[in-house]
């Protein structure tokens, strides 16, 4: 078997075969340069939807500002005061 032989079987083992929904077929040679197909098993891929507790778009409350008020809505004594 040759390569190009080797790449259209492993085409069709993709689109076939009974285990193409956990294994990947790639054609591959080995030492002495005969090319054969080589069935990889796959780790499975999760079906379900994640739970809403890990969605992205959702973000913990945020603590309250410890800072006291006057520090808060002037930036403490480092803002607003201007060029000295």
């Amino acid at each position: 078997m040759n390569r190009q032989e080797a790449d259209a079987l492993a085409g069709r083992f993709a689109a076939e075969h009974p285990d193409r929904e956990t294994h990947r077929f790639v054609a591959t040679q080995d030492d002495a340069g005969a090319w054969t197909v080589a069935k990889i098993g796959m780790p499975p891929v999760p079906t379900e939807p994640l739970g809403s507790e890990t969605r992205a778009d959702k973000k913990p409350p945020l603590p309250d500002d410890p800072r006291d008020l006057h520090t808060r809505n002037t930036g403490g004594p480092w803002g607003g005061a201007g060029g000295f």
